[in-house]
């Protein structure tokens, strides 16, 4: 998906709470799932690079995926976060 896609579905995710609300409690797969849904085919790589821009974008998708594996599920996601108070 492009840059372009991802920050549509987040739009759209700043105008809906229930869609926020959701966000925040997904792991990278079901907030890939979750945009996938609402017609946005986001990947959990799109998600990863939108997080660290400057040095994934050259990383395939299959490679984010394995960093996502290394990170602990205690530590947040930038998704669970960009909305709150």
């Amino acid at each position: 998906m492009s840059a372009e896609g991802l920050n549509a579905f987040l739009q759209l995710a700043a105008a809906d709470p229930q869609l926020r609300s959701a966000l925040r409690a997904c792991q990278p797969e079901e907030a890939a799932a979750l945009a996938e849904a609402r017609g946005f085919p986001v990947t959990v790589g799109d998600l990863v690079r939108y997080k660290s821009r400057a040095t994934t974008w050259q990383l395939r998708d299959d490679e984010l995926a394995e960093v996502v594996r290394w990170q602990s599920r205690d530590q947040a996601y930038w998704w669970q976060r960009i909305w709150e108070a």
